[in-house]
């Protein structure tokens, strides 16, 4: 018989009746795969520019390596702002900061390294009312 002919379709469809139900046990009987979820901390550090300075501060990955050398697992970096209203003339801080999310479990060696504590909703969306 030419294939695609209908005594073909019809073993393919007694093939998958048979089929079916073998791949639904297999799937109920895999192994469920676990999440390997890690609490997590923000810190953050000023970054060292100031008004009026040339200097552009600490980067986000030489901050960084500060915390990875003491065994601080980083997973996402960004800079801020610290949302303080200064006074921005020649010679003040500018109010950046880096930001850094660490494991939960490093947050005491962070914060002996001079990092501070950020709160993750500093991250969340705000309302602003008019």
């Amino acid at each position: 018989m030419r294939c695609g002919s209908v005594p073909d379709k019809a073993l393919w469809m007694r093939r998958s009746l048979y089929l079916t139900p073998a791949l639904a046990i297999l799937l109920l009987l895999a192994p469920a795969q676990q999440s390997h979820a890690v609490e997590t901390a923000y810190v953050y550090k000023p970054d060292g520019t100031r008004h009026c300075d040339k200097n552009p501060g600490i980067s986000l990955a030489a901050m960084a390596q500060v915390l990875i050398r003491s065994g601080v697992h980083v997973y996402t970096q960004r800079k801020s702002h610290d949302g303080r209203e200064g006074i921005a003339t020649c010679g003040n801080p500018t109010g950046s900061i880096n930001v850094y999310e660490i494991a939960g479990s490093d947050l005491q060696k962070a914060l002996q390294l001079g990092f501070q504590r950020l709160d993750p909703s500093w991250f969340a969306p705000r309302q602003v009312a008019f």
